[in-house]
């Protein structure tokens, strides 16, 4: 947190809302140093401005499914393609995140393989939720 955020006059700490974020390491390197930090808001953001925030605040990584849990649950989605370019999914509607009660934030990466793999004995290739027929849709089960 910066300095100057510990000494907001009394009416604009009113008119903020701070969430603590993290996620997940995405290489031993990147274990080198916490990743929490006190994401600070503007009192009015809502969910969608939350996501795009945090898309900038996870690594930059192609063809990732960033899952974003609150302790209030579900939060969405940060969906990475092969430019790294990221879209957006929402759990629920477009409201304040301060209607949401959210104190803490968790994203966790998926990538594609992680839902599948070759059984070492059979050689057979498993796959994680077969029923679902989407790399989005696989990581919203796993996230159910």
């Amino acid at each position: 947190m910066r300095i100057t955020n510990l000494f907001k006059r009394k009416r604009d700490i009113k008119s903020t809302n701070m969430i603590q974020v993290n996620r997940d390491s995405v290489c031993m390197a990147d274990d080198c140093n916490s990743h929490e930090e006190n994401m600070i808001l503007p009192e009015n953001t809502r969910l969608s401005e939350l996501l795009q925030r945090l898309a900038r605040y996870v690594p930059s990584m192609e063809n990732v499914i960033w899952a974003v849990r609150s302790d209030a649950g579900m939060c969405g989605y940060i969906i990475t393609d092969s430019d790294a370019s990221a879209s957006f999914e929402l759990c629920g509607m477009d409201i304040p995140v301060k209607e949401m009660n959210i104190n803490k934030i968790m994203c966790r990466y998926y990538y594609p393989s992680i839902f599948s793999w070759t059984d070492g004995q059979t050689g057979n290739r498993i796959e994680k939720y077969p029923e679902c027929s989407t790399f989005l849709e696989k990581v919203k089960k796993d996230n159910e």
